[in-house]
C-alpha cells in the first residue's frame, strides 16, 4: 500500500491533425440527440418486458374512452340545444324591452309637453290678474330664472364623441365637459342656456348616472348641443376663453379628435325649464292670551316669506 494519495494513470491524449476541429459533446446535443427523458426510456422497457396488456384489459380501457367521450358528447348537445331554444325568448324580451323604452319616452313626452301648455296657462292667468307694472317685472324675472320661453341671436356649441371613445375616456364626453361649456358661456355674458333642448336654471344640476348624463332628472345623448342666448360678441368671448381652447386642442388631437364645433345662431328660440317645486315659509297663526286677547302678529301683514 501506498502511503502516497494515489493517482490514476494519465489517459494518453491524442493530438489531432494540423486544421481539424475537435467537436466536444454538450447538453445541447444530447438534447437533439436524445430527446426523451429517461423516465419514458424506462417505461417503454418495463412494458417491453411485461408483454402485451390482456385482452379484457384492453377491452374495458376502450369501452371507458368511448363512454366518456359519449358523455361529453351529449353534455355539448344539450347545452347547445339550450342555447338555441333560449335564443327566440331572449330576441322576444329584447324586443318587448325596446318597445316599453320607446312608449315610456313617449309618454314622458307627452307629460312634457302637457306641463309646458299647463304652464302657460297658468301664466296667462296670473297675468289677467296683475298690473302691466308687475307684469313686465314677472317677465323679467321668469326668463332670467328660466322658467319663460325665450327667443333671441347667439351661439350653439357642439360637443361629441371622439371615434376613439370606447378605448380612450378622454374621447368621450362627461357631465363635467358640459359643465365647463356652460360655466363659460354664462361667464361670456349668456343669459339663458339650453342642453339639448333642456332649459338649465340656477337649480338645475348637469351629472351623471352609471353612463348616462342627465340634465335635471332627464337623460340626454350625444352629440350635444349647448344652446345660449346673449350679447352680440357672445361666441367671440366664448372662443377667447380657456376653456374653448383647451377643447379645441382636444379636438385637433389626432388621438382623441373630439367633437367640438362653436356657430353663431340667429333667432334661437330656447323652451322654457319645467316649473320648480317652491317651498314656501309661513308665520303661525297668533295663539290667544290668557286674558282672551289675541296677541298681536309679529308681522303686520300675516305673510311669511
Amino acid at each position: 500500500m501506498s502511503t502516497g494519495s494515489e493517482r490514476e494513470p494519465e489517459r494518453p491524449v491524442s493530438t489531432p491533425p494540423s486544421g481539424q476541429r475537435v467537436w466536444q459533446t454538450d447538453m445541447l446535443t444530447d438534447l437533439f440527440q436524445d430527446p426523451l427523458d429517461g423516465g419514458y426510456t424506462d417505461a417503454a422497457r418495463a412494458r417491453r418486458e411485461r408483454g402485451p396488456l390482456a385482452s379484457s384489459t384492453r377491452w374495458t380501457r376502450r369501452g371507458f374512452t368511448v363512454v366518456v367521450c359519449v358523455v361529453i358528447g351529449v353534455l355539448l348537445a344539450v347545452a347547445y340545444l339550450q342555447v338555441i331554444a333560449r335564443a327566440p325568448a331572449r330576441a322576444t324580451t329584447r324586443v318587448e324591452l325596446i318597445k316599453d323604452i320607446n312608449r315610456r319616452t313617449a309618454d314622458t313626452d307627452k307629460l312634457d309637453q302637457r306641463a309646458e301648455s299647463l304652464q302657460d296657462e297658468v301664466n296667462g292667468l296670473r297675468e289677467r290678474e296683475l298690473s302691466d307694472t308687475a307684469i313686465s317685472q314677472l317677465r323679467e324675472l321668469e326668463a332670467a330664472t328660466g322658467v319663460r320661453k325665450v327667443t333671441g341671436d347667439g351661439v350653439v356649441v357642439t360637443l361629441s364623441d371622439g371615434p376613439n371613445a370606447s378605448s380612450e375616456r378622454l374621447a368621450r364626453i362627461l357631465d363635467l365637459d358640459l359643465q365647463l361649456v356652460t360655466n363659460a358661456l354664462w361667464a361670456a355674458g349668456a343669459e339663458a342656456i339650453s342642453v339639448n333642448g333642456r332649459r338649465l336654471t340656477s337649480v338645475t344640476p348637469i351629472r351623471t348616472a352609471g353612463s348616462a348624463i342627465l340634465i335635471g332628472n332627464a337623460h340626454i345623448i350625444g352629440p350635444y348641443e349647448v344652446a345660449a342666448i346673449g350679447p352680440s360678441d357672445l361666441a367671440d368671448d366664448f372662443n377667447d376663453s380657456a376653456t374653448a381652447d383647451t377643447y379645441r386642442k382636444l379636438r385637433d388631437d389626432k388621438r382623441l379628435e373630439l367633437g367640438f364645433d362653436v356657430d353663431e345662431k340667429d333667432d334661437l328660440e330656447l323652451p322654457a325649464a319645467v316649473m320648480p317645486r317652491l317651498q314656501f315659509a309661513h308665520v303661525p297663526q297668533p295663539s290667544p292670551s290668557p286674558s282672551g286677547t289675541p296677541t298681536p302678529s309679529t308681522s303686520p301683514s300675516g305673510g311669511g316669506k
